[in-house]
């Protein structure tokens, strides 16, 4: 029971990083790609990114408007966001860095930097990238599963096998 429970696994596991690998290719960020990891816990299984905003890149997002006394910043290219310096995007709601004020009217005096100051934004499409992915795994899946089968019978029955390409047992 325990050698069935550990193939299991093992075929979920490898069917996790094929499906991890396919949503990275689906993906047009960058970001979200690279973030994508296999995650096992209890005998499960998942493929996720550490980012909060995420579900909202996959899915999009309605309008969103400034609290009151507050206006909204972004920059047209990611790039210039000094909030996200080399890189290093934000997992966690709470690890989301405002500009300083020096940073803000630098880039206010000069509208080149790309920076845009809005009360309010629309809604956004999303890239369902997993939803691609999900439907163009039905085929790997089952080329998965046979070579997770393969091997596992192998493993199981390899001496065996080898006795009988030889030609020594005799049924």
């Amino acid at each position: 029971m325990e050698d069935t429970q550990q193939f299991l696994i093992d075929v979920a596991k490898a069917m996790a990083y094929r499906f991890r690998d396919l949503a990275a290719k689906e993906s047009n960020s960058r970001a979200i790609g690279e973030s994508l990891q296999v995650v096992s816990t209890e005998g499960k299984v998942a493929v996720e990114t550490p980012y909060y905003w995420a579900l909202y890149y996959h899915d999009g997002r309605g309008a969103i408007k400034a609290k009151s006394g507050h206006r909204l910043v972004y920059f047209k290219d990611i790039a210039d966001d000094p909030r996200i310096s080399g890189r290093n995007y934000p997992e966690r709601a709470s690890d989301v860095k405002r500009l300083t004020k020096d940073q803000f009217y630098k880039f206010l005096r000069d509208p080149s930097k790309g920076m845009v100051v809005a009360d309010r934004v629309g809604p956004t499409e999303g890239d369902p990238f997993f939803t691609r992915a999900g439907r163009k795994f039905g085929r790997i899946a089952c080329q998965v599963v046979e070579s997770e089968m393969s091997s596992y019978v192998r493993s199981v029955l390899g001496d065996l096998m080898d006795i009988e390409a030889r030609g020594v047992i005799d049924l």
